[in-house]
């Protein structure tokens, strides 16, 4: 009996009541509970920092000013040419509903540094996250 009891305070000690406020009014941008979206890196080669801020401040922030992350890294690809190329790399984090409106805004990000500093690409990674504020 003595075991039983034990075992069981171990077992309860894992259990947790969280009270959950309900919103008042639903906001795609700020979930109040755990919902399925989506988390998208992109991943850019190296370019200046003064050059990324702009890029950043005009591109990048406009299509989601909710909110992103950007993590300095070092990288390396293979280009065409079959060169290996080493460089400094930003990774660009974005947390969306998984929308077809953000989706296309991330293509047009993707698209504009392209074309802006003359890349071959930018790689896209999405993956489902399950997130709450």
């Amino acid at each position: 009996m003595r075991g039983l009891l034990v075992l069981s305070a171990l077992l309860m000690a894992g259990c947790v009541t969280q009270r959950r406020s309900s919103p008042t009014k639903p906001d795609p941008d700020r979930p109040a509970a755990a919902a399925r979206w989506v988390r998208t890196e992109l991943y850019f080669g190296g370019i200046a920092t003064d050059s990324w801020n702009t890029f950043l401040a005009e591109v990048v922030t406009p299509r989601f000013p909710a909110g992103l992350t950007v993590i300095e890294a070092s990288g390396q690809w293979r280009g065409r040419d079959s060169t290996i190329h080493r460089l400094p790399t930003r990774i660009l984090v974005i947390l969306h509903p998984g929308t077809s409106t953000t989706s296309g805004a991330i293509e047009e990000i993707r698209s504009q540094f392209k074309e802006r500093f003359h890349h071959e690409s930018v790689l896209r990674a999405d993956t489902p996250a399950s997130i709450s504020f």
